[in-house]
């Protein structure tokens, strides 16, 4: 199990089973929503368990997506599909385990001259699924 919160832990919750490896996103959401790029990893609906969401607020980013965040601390916490959710993105920096990197999206719109991962896969834009199968076995 991995365990994970916002900085004043009004939210936490658990992720069981399998989560994706981390990538990291350069789209213009998450540079504006938490400082030029986003790390997330993602798990299916029932690998997950909400423990505590008393200040766990949705921000509807798009007619698509919606993102949870806590309204006391700020922390940038969640990404999910809003239609038919099966799985949830969830910020890497809020986790209490290092999740490994596999690649990058949205690179065409990268700002910064930090490089992460020379190595790493990247994707102009969405990956379109590419990465969902780099699964990473939680004991």
């Amino acid at each position: 199990m991995i365990q994970g919160s916002c900085l004043c832990r009004s939210v936490s919750f658990k992720i069981y089973k399998e989560t994706r490896k981390a990538v990291i996103c350069h789209c213009t959401m998450c540079q504006k929503s938490n400082g030029e790029f986003s790390s997330y990893t993602k798990t299916k609906l029932s690998n997950f368990k909400l423990i505590q969401k008393l200040s766990l607020r949705w921000y509807y980013s798009s007619k698509d997506y919606r993102r949870g965040f806590c309204f006391k601390c700020g922390s940038s916490l969640f990404f999910q599909k809003i239609k038919d959710p099966i799985d949830i993105a969830i910020s890497t920096g809020s986790l209490k385990k290092n999740i490994s990197t596999i690649g990058h999206i949205y690179y065409q719109d990268k700002k910064n001259k930090l490089i992460i991962g020379k190595n790493l896969k990247k994707f102009k834009k969405s990956s379109n699924g590419f990465f969902d199968n780099h699964l990473i076995k939680i004991k």
